[in-house]
This record gives structure tokens, sequence and C-alpha cells, in this order.
């Protein structure tokens, strides 16, 4: 008897559980490292290898589901300016929530790093970001072109 009871419990417990499909929700918990933003051996590297350290350590940094809000504070802490995207055009793809920019003048060159937030359902939480760096020096033009 005291099986059948206990089956019948267990039974009963699992029809009453959460369905496993239900769409899920941002899990990101806002805890994001207390260590300084890594920008990448821009002293020394070339511009794809700062690119590249710099785009792995803000993917990294920041976790999917993350209020953007608590991102962007962190990235001010960083010595980041950041502000709302300004709008684009009809059909010229997703633009970000908040860009982000810190820029560095050293040894002739200016150095700029920027870091887009980008928040597709419109729930303020972080849905991917996007790192980007340049290196500006002497007479370079745009993205070290000819001036």
């Amino acid at each position: 008897m005291k099986r059948i009871v206990l089956a019948l419990s267990l039974i009963a417990l699992a029809s009453c559980a959460t369905p496993s499909g239900a769409p899920s929700v941002p899990t990101g918990d806002d805890t994001i490292p207390s260590t300084p933003v890594d920008l990448g051996e821009w002293r020394t590297a070339n511009e794809a290898a700062t690119l590249s350290a710099f785009q792995d350590s803000v993917s990294s940094r920041y976790g999917q589901g993350v209020r953007i809000s608590a991102a962007a504070a962190d990235l001010g802490r960083n010595e980041f300016t950041c502000g709302a995207a300004p709008p684009r055009d009809a059909g010229r793809g997703d633009p970000p929530a908040q860009v982000c920019r810190r820029t560095v003048t050293a040894s002739g060159c200016t150095h700029t790093w920027q870091v887009h937030l980008f928040d597709t359902s419109g729930d303020g939480r972080l849905a991917r970001t996007r790192g980007l760096y340049d290196r500006r020096c002497g007479g370079d033009g745009l993205l070290g072109g000819p001036g």
C-alpha cells in the first residue's frame, strides 16, 4: 500500500512540474569582473592582434543576459564614455543600444576602442557585444589609410 501511495504521489508531483519546452529568460546575473577591461597589448601589438584580444575580452566579460546598464556602468568605471547609439535608417541592420568609446593618445598615435552593446529583445538585457579598435598615427587617414 505504501508503494502505491508513493507512486501516486510521484505521478501527481510530476504533473505539476513546469514543462521543459517553456521559453527561456536571460540568465545573466550582472556579475562582472572587478579587474580592469583588457585593452590588449596595444602599445606593442599590431592592430589585428589588439582588435582580436579586445573582442575576446569584451565578449567574455559581458555575458548574454547581463543588464546593459550594468555593462555600461562597468565600462564607465574603465574610462569609456557611453551613450545611446544614433538611430539608423530603416533596413540598415540592428543598431546597438549603447556605444561606449575610449581614446588614448600615446607616442604620436591615437588609439580608440569601442564597445557596442546590443539589446535585440528590448528588455534592457545584453544580447551580444561588438568590440572595435582603431589606431591612427602621424599622417594616417581614416582607419590607417593615407591622410
